[in-house]
């Protein structure tokens, strides 16, 4: 498949800062996005980082086909730790934690 310079390897284009009106750059590849659910965490994901060259707002994207692993996995725990190791990792609640910006 051929790209753009507005397009990333996998196809999909760069995400853009909505304020700024400029694409965001990659920050960080290869962090971990941990899913919570209301029993705690469910699946775990890789991903990357990305920064907005002007105001410097992230925002994370880029993620894999799937999840690296769900909860009940063998695997999940030893991921969740390696990613925290090197933090690395980031949750994503089902619903808006208290005390944070809902905008």
């Amino acid at each position: 498949m051929a790209t753009t310079k507005k397009q990333v390897i996998s196809g999909y284009h760069r995400p853009v800062c909505p304020e700024c009106e400029c694409e965001m750059r990659p920050e960080t590849n290869g962090v971990g996005v941990l899913d919570m659910a209301s029993f705690g965490p469910y699946k775990i994901y890789d991903a990357d980082l990305w920064k907005c060259p002007k105001c410097g707002k992230k925002v994370i994207g880029g993620f894999g086909i799937g999840a690296l692993a769900h909860h009940n996995d063998d695997i999940f725990q030893p991921l969740v730790d390696a990613y925290q190791e090197r933090d690395k990792l980031y949750k994503n609640y089902e619903y808006i934690k208290e005390g944070t910006d809902a905008n």
